[in-house]
């Protein structure tokens, strides 16, 4: 009969003693959050990002503002033929 090795390999995996639970060294989360704070900082000393940040505020006011003076006309479905053919005539009848 041939030897299970398998077998014999579980059962000793099963007899193992446990290992232990790792823990963290001490410090180890204040440096982390320290360096991740530093990175953070490094990534800001942009000049330009203020600025940048200013603009797209004010692309974003200039959008909104246009979207809601012109709602009423985004609103209405298309125009007519009639309603075409009346603004082609308006259109060339001016000199």
């Amino acid at each position: 009969m041939k030897p299970n090795y398998w077998k014999r390999l579980a059962e000793a995996a099963r007899r193992a003693p446990p290992e232990p639970a790792a823990e963290m060294p001490f410090g180890f989360d204040t440096r982390i959050v320290a360096d991740w704070s530093w990175q953070r900082e490094a990534a800001e000393t942009l000049p330009w990002a203020p600025l940048l940040r200013g603009a797209l505020v004010c692309a974003s006011l200039i959008l909104l503002a246009s979207l809601a003076v012109n709602y009423q006309t985004l609103k209405e479905r298309e125009p007519s033929s009639v309603a075409i053919a009346d603004s082609v005539l308006r259109v060339s009848m001016l000199p």
